[in-house]
């Protein structure tokens, strides 16, 4: 496996500047894939935020978050790829989403697991046990997650990377994900 750059982002809820904000960073980066880890809309409103499934110039891969209504998750599920048990393969990087039944190289869900990039302001853990057992059973290398506004950032949960890249505080932009055969390194945007 070559090197491959990775545009992650989460929690974009249909705002105009976040959708502005990806577009951007893309034509400023040029990645080889964007991943986007749920919540593109607000229950279905901001539709603008589902065309990236669609218009940008490089593979999308998306997972569904819990403020994408009906409407937004068949969107994604036809769309972004990673609604199967099997995963997608780009690049020679195996990416799975929240359903993935099979080891892969990337993991991509809503939430984080649990006790890693979760704390809310309330100084709670509201990570998910789900994708902490997915990422302890088949050791992915990275996993891309948002939902907790409040705790964007980089992790390690043994050997994996782990990326909180939510724009829901306002404050980040999502992150720029470097994964080559040596290891992975992300920075917040």
């Amino acid at each position: 496996m070559m090197g491959v750059r990775i545009l992650a982002f989460a929690d974009i809820h249909g705002r105009p500047e976040r959708v502005a904000r990806v577009r951007a960073l893309v034509a400023e980066h040029a990645p080889d894939i964007v991943l986007l880890s749920g919540d593109l809309t607000h229950v279905d409103k901001g539709a603008e935020a589902l065309a990236l499934l669609r218009t940008l110039p490089v593979p999308v891969l998306a997972a569904p978050g819990n403020m994408d209504g009906p409407d937004a998750v068949d969107e994604i599920t036809r769309h972004g790829g990673l609604a199967g048990r099997q995963p997608v393969t780009i690049q020679g990087v195996s990416f799975g989403g929240p359903d993935v039944q099979a080891a892969c190289d990337v993991l991509v869900t809503h939430e984080p697991p649990l006790g890693t990039l979760d704390l809310t302001f309330a100084r709670t853990h509201a990570g998910s046990r789900r994708v902490l057992e997915l990422l302890t059973r088949y050791r992915a290398r990275l996993l891309v997650c948002g939902h907790i506004h409040e705790s964007p950032g980089i992790a390690r949960v043994g050997e994996t990377l782990v990326v909180n890249c939510s724009m829901g505080n306002g404050r980040t932009a999502g992150a720029l994900i470097e994964l080559a055969e040596e290891g992975a390194d992300a920075r917040l945007l």
